[in-house]
C-alpha cells in the first residue's frame, strides 16, 4: 500500500503500515500523518471474469 485510503497522500517515512493475513484475505493497517486516518484495508480474493467468445 503505497497511498492513503482517506486522503491520497503517498504513505512514506513517518507513516505506519502493517501488513498481516487472516485467512484467505490479506488485512493492511495504516495510520497516514497528513490526514491522521488510522484503518484496516482488507484485500479478498481477486475474482475475475472473462467475457464470451
Amino acid at each position: 500500500m503505497r497511498f492513503c485510503p482517506g486522503c491520497g497522500t503517498e504513505l512514506a517515512g513517518a507513516a505506519f503500515v502493517q501488513e498481516y493475513w487472516a485467512a484467505q484475505d490479506r488485512h493492511v493497517v495504516c495510520w497516514c500523518p497528513g490526514c491522521a486516518l488510522m484503518c484496516t484495508v482488507v484485500l479478498g480474493q481477486l475474482v475475475g471474469t472473462e467475457p464470451e467468445h
